[in-house]
Order: C-alpha cells, then sequence, then structure tokens
C-alpha cells in the first residue's frame, strides 16, 4: 500500500462528513454563533412549577421530540442533499486528472507538460493508458510541472471528455459486448493546485501538503467549487527510522524492514465546496494516528495503525430548504494508554492488555435550524459528552436536547462484554427536578417490566406517575390520573 496517496477527493470526502463550520466571515445567521463546545450540564430548575407540573412538564418536552422527529427527519434528509449524480460524478473524474498526470509525468521522467505536449500526446498509447477512459482537451496556459523533489502543481483549465463502459453478455452471439455506461463532456479549472505529498530527501519527520486555491468543476447552474485559502491539507508522519517519502515509498515494505509509523497527523483547514444552493465548509478537520508493532513467529513484523484523535469543526448553508448546521466533533484517546495497554498479539490481531483499558472521551455539538415550509423552522440543538471510565464501561456524562426552548438533560451509562458489545444500557432523563430512569437491552430495545412499564417518573424522590409502553403506544399516566400520550 502506497503511503499517504492522499488526493482531492480525499479532501472532498472531509467535507462530506462534515457538512459543516462556524466562521464569523461566513453567512451564518447569528443564533448559530457557538465555540468550542464544552461539557452538557444540567439546566437550572424551575421552581415556579409544582412538583406535578415538573413531572407533566418533562413528558410534555419528550412528545414535542416524538412528535417533531417525522419532520427534523424529512427537513434534514432534504437539507443534505448537496449534489447531484451528474456532479459527484464529474467531481470523481476531475479529481483523477492531476494524479493521472502526475504519475505520467513521473514514469517518464518529465518536468512540463504543457497544453501542447497534451495535445500531441491525444493518440499516444502509453498516455491513454495513463488517462484511463479521461481524455482531456486543454485550452492554452494549461500547464503541470514536477519537481525534482516530485513536487507536483498543476494550473489552467481543460476540457474533460468521459467515455465508460460496461460489459453485457449478448445471447444471440454468445459473447460479452462492451457497452458505452457513462458519456459526458464539462470544463474544468485549477488554479493553485500542488501536491507536496512525495519528496526525494531521506528524513524521519516527513512534512507534506496538498491543495489549491480553486478548482472548478463543470460551467454555469451545474458548476461544482472548491475553494481553499489555506492550501488544504497537511500531512506530518514521524518514523522510527529515515525513509525516503516519495510515491515508490510502501507501507508494507517499510514494515518489513523494522520501520514504524510514531505519530501521523493530517490536517485539514478552511476548504469550502460551492455547488447549486448549497455551501460546505470544513473549518478544521485533524486526526492522529501511530503504528503499534510486533515481531511474529515468523519473523514479520505485524503493524497496526491506531487512529487516537480526531477534531472536526464545520457548517453547512443551504438556500433550499433554508439550512444553516454547525457540527463540532472532539474524539479522543489518551495516547500514553495506548502505548502501554494495547498490543499486537502472536497471530497479528489488536488486544488490550488484561485489567487495563484505554481511556477515551467524545464530544459531540450540532446546532442550527432547517426550514421545513415558509412557516415552519426546525431547530437542532444538541450535545453530548461520551467517556469510557472502565474496560467494560462506557458512560454518557451530560446529553442535552433542546425543542421550543425546552431541554432535556440525559445522564447513562453502557456495560460491554469482553467483545467490546454493548449489552446494557440505563438512561436517566432529567428536566428541572423530574427524572425517569430507562433501561435497554443488548438489541437496542427499551426493557419493560410485566406491566409494560418502562419506568417511574419521580420528582423530588417522589412517584408522580409511570411511563408505559402498551403494544408500542407509550403512555405517561399521573397520579392524579391525567394522562399525556407520546
Amino acid at each position: 500500500m502506497k503511503f499517504f496517496k492522499l488526493s482531492v477527493l480525499a479532501l472532498a470526502t472531509t467535507l462530506a462528513l462534515s457538512a459543516c463550520s462556524d466562521d464569523n466571515d461566513s453567512n451564518t445567521s447569528t443564533n448559530n454563533s457557538s465555540g468550542t463546545p464544552g461539557i452538557p450540564t444540567q439546566p437550572p430548575v424551575d421552581n415556579s412549577l409544582s412538583d406535578l407540573e415538573q413531572a407533566k412538564e418533562m413528558i410534555r418536552t419528550a412528545k414535542l421530540f416524538v412528535s417533531d422527529n417525522q419532520a427534523v427527519t424529512e427537513a434534514y434528509e432534504g437539507a443534505s442533499a448537496i449534489i447531484t449524480d451528474q456532479q459527484d460524478d464529474r467531481l470523481g473524474y476531475a479529481l483523477e486528472v492531476p494524479n493521472d498526470l502526475f504519475y505520467y509525468m513521473q514514469e517518464n521522467n518529465l518536468s512540463r507538460l504543457t497544453a501542447a505536449n497534451i495535445i500531441a500526446l491525444a493518440n499516444d498509447e502509453e498516455f491513454e493508458v495513463a488517462l484511463g477512459n479521461i481524455s482531456l482537451v486543454p485550452a492554452a496556459g494549461f500547464l503541470a510541472t514536477l519537481n525534482s523533489d516530485g513536487q507536483f502543481a498543476l494550473t489552467g483549465t481543460t476540457e474533460v471528455e468521459i467515455e465508460d463502459y460496461e460489459y453485457d453478455y449478448n445471447s444471440q452471439t454468445g459473447e460479452f459486448e462492451k457497452v458505452v455506461s457513462v458519456e459526458d463532456t464539462f470544463d474544468l479549472s485549477f488554479d493553485g493546485y500542488q501536491n507536496a505529498l512525495s519528496s526525494n530527501t531521506s528524513t524521519d519527520n516527513f512534512k507534506g501538503s496538498l491543495g489549491f486555491d480553486s478548482i472548478k468543476i463543470g460551467t454555469g447552474t451545474e458548476a461544482v467549487l472548491l475553494s481553499s485559502t489555506t492550501k488544504g491539507a497537511t500531512v506530518n508522519g514521524q518514523f522510527s527510522e529515515k525513509v525516503t517519502f516519495n510515491d515508490e515509498f510502501d507501507f508494507a515494505e517499510a514494515n518489513a524492514a523494522g520501520v514504524t509509523l510514531e505519530k501521523g497527523v493530517i490536517t485539514l483547514t478552511k476548504l469550502k465546496l460551492e455547488a447549486n444552493d448549497s455551501v460546505i465548509e470544513a473549518r478544521n478537520f485533524a486526526i492522529e494516528v501511530m503504528d503499534i508493532s510486533k515481531e511474529l513467529a515468523d519473523g514479520t513484523l505485524a503493524v497496526r495503525t491506531i487512529p487516537y484523535k480526531i477534531d472536526l469543526t464545520g457548517q453547512m448553508i443551504k438556500e433550499k430548504p433554508a439550512t444553516n448546521v454547525i457540527l463540532t466533533l472532539n474524539a479522543i484517546a489518551n495516547a500514553d494508554d495506548i502505548k502501554k495497554f494495547i498490543a499486537v498479539d502472536n497471530t497479528g490481531n489488536i488486544v488490550e492488555s488484561a485489567s487495563s483499558f484505554v481511556g477515551m472521551k467524545v464530544l459531540l455539538a450540532i446546532k442550527g435550524d432547517v426550514a421545513k415550509n415558509d412557516q415552519l423552522t426546525i431547530p437542532l440543538d444538541f450535545q453530548a459528552q461520551l467517556e469510557r471510565t472502565a474496560r467494560n464501561a462506557v458512560e454518557l456524562k451530560g446529553l442535552t436536547a433542546s425543542v421550543d426552548s425546552k431541554t432535556l438533560f440525559v445522564t447513562g451509562k453502557s456495560t460491554l462484554n469482553n467483545d467490546y458489545d454493548v449489552v446494557s444500557t440505563q438512561f436517566i432523563v432529567k428536566q428541572n427536578n423530574a427524572s425517569i430512569t430507562l433501561n435497554v437491552d443488548e438489541d437496542s430495545d427499551f426493557i419493560t417490566d410485566a406491566n409494560g412499564k418502562l419506568g417511574d417518573i419521580i420528582v423530588d424522590g417522589k412517584d408522580f406517575g409511570d411511563l408505559m409502553d402498551n403494544d408500542g403506544k407509550i403512555t405517561a399516566k399521573f397520579t392524579d390520573n391525567s394522562l399525556i400520550v407520546l
């Protein structure tokens, strides 16, 4: 496997994952401004409500979540439709172009490819193989360069012609016949594209980057624009020995020679995708990894790469339905714990030391709104922190979910078996002084008693009602004999 064959497609994938990021300079509504989220805490108690009213208010808020669930699902499904299938296909094909030119130039020891060079190579068999089902008709000024240290740059505009095939069986002739499955032509423009993920200098601390000012795919209303003000992604790799980190570097070969990755960091900042009526912006994305290894009985070195830190912030803005959503995700495991407690066993599998565990924290926040229609805006305000606190336990330290200015606060704990599967979970849902404890089995189904009761509705230690499940109909029955059907 070639090391860090990172392409612009990977950057675009990051955008799709983030659908997100907060920036005071961007077109964001003021209610969406939020920094890095902290640990969720329970909101203040509204002491103006009686104990019974606090019990009912908690259930009413839960009912709002239940009743809005379908509307929220439908609205956010519509909001997530960013690009068409054709735009998605063009994006994939377009981002193959710099890689194909890079590898052709490298194989043929070329430092420059001009528009005239590419036109002259139109019928060259080796060039056709390098491009696959892509043909280029470059405009004057289209230029690809490759320097002596393996760094590639591309600028200019070209027409891209795509012709892809599949093979269908012809029952009359008894043969498979080639049939055109994709046929498309579009304009493609690169501004400031640079791939510095390759180096011919031997080092144990590689630093590389991949990015661009902009890439425009298609024209008019069909255009997709990728842009970055910080040249996209940077890649840092700290190795156990010096390596020549060029395109010929192969992880498997390096590992066989005893080389491991002590720390790898990939970071991406300020990458924007604009298409149709949507903008997705990844403001920050970072992932950190390390290798753990073991020499097996046959003398080979088994190496496993462990990701232990992910940071992501981003924003999605869309005109129809009107959408402005911010997402923040921080997930981190203790690197020292990984070094001490994670190992590769004699069969090459990753194992955790007995009676020990790797600590881990995950913090997630989603905030924003989507217009369901001209009259209805659906807010989204969700924040949660998970923490692995024991070898067989993951705790929900706090979760806040708000709807219609009302907030539920949830804590919980999941128990794991030896295979790290969840076997049981307990949630405690709170609002003001009211709470209800719910239990979930290994199949993620809520547990009821013999009478169908999910749990007691408690306020300050006193029972004010029961939450019941009668053949899928969830009903809260209170001590004053009133009912709320969820």
